[in-house]
């Protein structure tokens, strides 16, 4: 008699706007076997909800969560607020470092305040995919261009998107990535971003 072998693998459930999400076995089956074959395969549980949710912790601060470099105009930075608690923008900048410049050859204080579990999208201001991003100077990058989120106190950066002071001709390249003519996005599983090159 031999037992048989169950062998499952991580699955992201996306909830939709309603805040419900289904999952079936198969999704879960990770190639589980038996000496007779597998007959049938079964979750105790299907459904799911917000109530679900589980989260390793919540961000150290704010994080650059998404960076669209497209073409022409079409430049994009979001920032997402996973802290747990409300945050005022006017503590934050956002710095730009074009063609490899150590200081900030745009930089820009936010205003406003971001709920936890939400995002803010800023704009190059002739970007027209996305018109109801709000329009920000920093936001006028190529793919050769750092881009910080610096938090003014306790003063310094939270997250850094690039290398500041470094010109790696048109693009940083990594992991098959390139920060060239593409829309970058973190992982979820991200709960702080970069803070030194």
């Amino acid at each position: 008699l031999v037992a048989p072998n169950a062998i499952c693998q991580p699955v992201t459930v996306q909830l939709d706007n309603s805040g419900n999400g289904t999952l079936t076995a198969s999704q879960v089956n990770n190639g589980s076997n038996d000496a007779c074959g597998i007959a049938t395969t079964t979750l105790n549980n299907t459904t799911f909800n917000c109530s679900n949710v589980s989260l390793s912790g919540n961000a150290s601060d704010l994080i650059i969560s998404e960076y669209v470099e497209g073409s022409g105009n079409e430049k994009y930075i979001e920032l997402f607020n996973g802290t747990g608690a409300s945050v005022n923008l006017s503590n934050y900048r956002l710095r730009l470092y074009s063609n490899g410049a150590g200081t900030p050859t745009n930089d820009v204080l936010l205003s406003g305040t971001l709920a936890n579990g939400a995002s803010i999208v800023y704009r190059n201001s002739a970007a027209t995919l996305n018109p109801s991003a709000i329009v920000n100077p920093a936001v006028n990058f190529n793919g050769d261009d750092a881009v910080a989120l610096f938090k003014v106190s306790p003063a310094g950066n939270v997250d850094i998107f690039g290398r500041i002071g470094e010109d790696p001709g048109t693009a940083w390249l990594g992991g098959g990535n390139s920060t060239l003519d593409k829309t970058l996005r973190r992982n979820s599983n991200v709960t702080s971003g970069v803070s030194v090159n």
